[in-house]
């Protein structure tokens, strides 16, 4: 195990250091712009459907894929709450309370890819079997799925609130 860490590339480092600060800057109250809600879900799809190995069976793999991303946005749409969630002050975002949801979203993610990534390393010969590949999909699939599911929860609620009249105590 010590041999995986030191031979794992700096930005591996930072980039969990950057998600361990997102995270934790989620326990507290933050704004999720309309824009990021949009943004997030396609660039991590894309990012997830990339990490695929597509050489053996592309047909399987996606379709595990699809239906793990599918699972993960519906898990994500019950395991996020939009109580407590309100329009920021210029109505061009929301503000989100705080939860620890997000840290174990973010960490989820990067284990997910790390622990393929070195699976990939040291064993390339058992990575390229066909149950692994198809446990690659499911566990990438349910983790983008997440992100997904969060951002659509978020954006309806945002729709709801800008179509909302403003009701004055």
């Amino acid at each position: 195990m010590l041999n995986a860490l030191q031979n794992t590339p700096l930005w591996v480092y930072a980039l969990f250091v950057l998600l361990c600060y997102l995270g934790i800057k989620a326990l507290s109250p933050t704004r999720e712009s309309r824009t990021s809600l949009l943004i997030t879900p396609p660039i991590l799809l894309a990012w997830s459907l990339y990490s695929l190995n597509l050489s053996l069976h592309p047909a399987l793999s996606l379709g595990f894929w699809l239906v793990a991303v599918l699972v993960g946005s519906a898990a994500a749409l019950l395991i996020f709450s939009s109580k407590d969630v309100r329009l920021d002050a210029k109505g061009t975002g929301l503000m989100l309370p705080g939860t620890s949801k997000t840290l174990v979203l973010y960490l989820l993610l990067f284990a997910v890819n790390y622990y393929f990534g070195y699976a990939a390393e040291v064993h390339p010969q058992l990575s390229n079997t066909l149950p692994v590949m198809l446990l690659k999909a499911c566990a990438s699939g349910i983790a983008s799925g997440l992100f997904c599911g969060r951002s659509i929860k978020f954006y309806q609620v945002f729709r709801s609130l800008k179509i909302a009249p403003a009701t004055n105590p």
